[in-house]
């Protein structure tokens, strides 16, 4: 019941980008916010006892990626 309702929220959406440092996730995400993109964002934790860190991870819907992309990569 829960994975098929976390699919249906992300059903129509690519993840754009994955880092496991937030300072980048704040500048990708600043990125989109500056051209106007839709996105929705995801927190990934594993197991803390493991000594893993987080993932951050933005999702754009499949019809901006290009868009999306040209935002993310772009190198100024």
């Amino acid at each position: 019941m829960v994975i098929k309702l976390i699919k249906g929220l992300f059903a129509k959406w690519e993840m754009i980008y994955s880092t496991p440092d937030f300072d980048e996730y704040s500048a990708m995400k600043g990125r989109l916010e500056n051209n106007s993109i839709p996105y929705k964002m995801k927190t990934v934790t594993p197991g803390v006892e493991k000594g893993e860190a987080a993932s951050y991870q933005l999702f754009v819907s499949k019809a901006l990626m290009k868009k999306a992309n040209e935002a993310i990569h772009y190198k100024d």
